[in-house]
This record gives C-alpha cells, structure tokens and sequence, in this order.
C-alpha cells in the first residue's frame, strides 16, 4: 500500500516529479482494480495542494489530471473489451465476484449515463469503464461521455487541494479557502445522492 504522506515527503525533496505525479496519481486512482487499491484520491488532492502551493498554474493542474484519469479510463475500456466474458475467471475477481456483479449491475441500470454518474462514485468508478467494455459498449458512446465526465471530475478532485494548498500558502487567501470547501461539499453530495439511487 503507497502512503501519501512519504510520497509528500518525497516530493516535497524532488520537487521536479510534481507535474509528473499529478498525471500518475491521476491515472493510479482511474485505472482498473488498481484504483481499488491504491489511495489515489488522498495522492491527488496532497499532490494538487502541493501544486497550489508553489503556484503551478491551475490549468495546467486540471489537464495533467483529466489527462491521466482518461487514459486510463480508455485503456481499461479496451482491457474490457479484450477479456469479454473472461473477466469472471481472472484476478481479482476470482475472488471478488461482487466487484462484477456490482458494476454489471450499474451498467444495465443507468446505460451509457452510468459511466458519468459512476465517475463520481468512489469504489464504483475504477471498474466501470473495465465492466463497460466487457459489456460491449460502443467506444465512440463511451468515449464521448468518459471525456466529457472527465472535466467536471478534474474540477471536483483537484480544485479543493490546490486551492487548500494556494490559501495555505498565502495565509490571507480567504476566497480560495471557501471555494475548496464548496467543492469537496458538492462531491461528497454527489456521490452521496447517486448511491441512494442506486439502492433505491
């Protein structure tokens, strides 16, 4: 298991890998099964609180972030699609066969608008787009939404630690404290209210 706080430490040391941690914490926590596993929400939001810090310009922030969680997202697409039907018999889900059943389960329910919802919802998220190309999704449908998804799930998990991390280091910047605490309430209840629906 990676710890956040001595990948902090180590890049508080190598100030140089930031922009390229930002991409890979962005893709560790998208990427399927990994994503499961690895604490890539809490490596994305030090790491953006970090960038905030030392005045990384935000757009840049939000691109290496989009940028990463897509390519992995398309990369667990084609994996799906590769497998098909032989993702019950390979690892993990040989041994976790409700992480299928689940997302098959939120696939068939919500469609093509599953992959937008489900990107929002934690333990979900890192296997949908596996699930959807397992399922035989058009590309073209999932791609369009999965990039779509793709900014406004940028702007939920980056904004409130770079921001957190810009009011930090200035000590006045109000402003910017609120606007990440806004954020981090908006995605809480997001995923909050889609996971009642889906147990409704």
């Amino acid at each position: 298991m990676i710890d956040p706080a001595i990948v902090l430490l180590w890049l508080q040391n190598n100030p140089e890998w930031l922009i390229t941690s930002i991409f890979i914490a962005a893709f560790i926590e998208s990427f399927a099964v990994i994503g499961l596993i690895v604490p890539g929400v809490a490596l994305l939001a030090l790491i953006s609180g970090m960038a905030g810090s030392l005045g990384l310009p935000i757009w840049y922030v939000l691109f290496l972030a989009y940028f990463g969680a897509c390519l992995a997202d398309v990369l667990s697409f084609m994996i799906g699609t590769y497998f098909k039907g032989r993702l019950d018999n390979t690892w993990p889900f040989l041994k976790h066969p409700n992480w299928l059943r689940e997302g098959r389960e939120f696939i068939r329910l919500y469609g093509v608008s599953g992959i937008f919802i489900g990107r929002f919802i934690g333990p979900v998220r890192a296997l949908l787009p596996l699930i959807a190309g397992s399922l035989g999704m058009q590309i073209k449908k999932f791609l369009l939404v999965d990039l779509i998804s793709g900014v406004f799930w940028a702007c939920i998990y980056v904004l409130p630690g770079y921001f957190a991390g810009k009011a930090i280091s200035s000590e006045t910047n109000i402003i910017a404290m609120v606007l990440s605490i806004i954020a981090a309430t908006v995605a809480v209840l997001l995923a909050s209210r889609y996971r009642l629906n889906k147990k409704v």
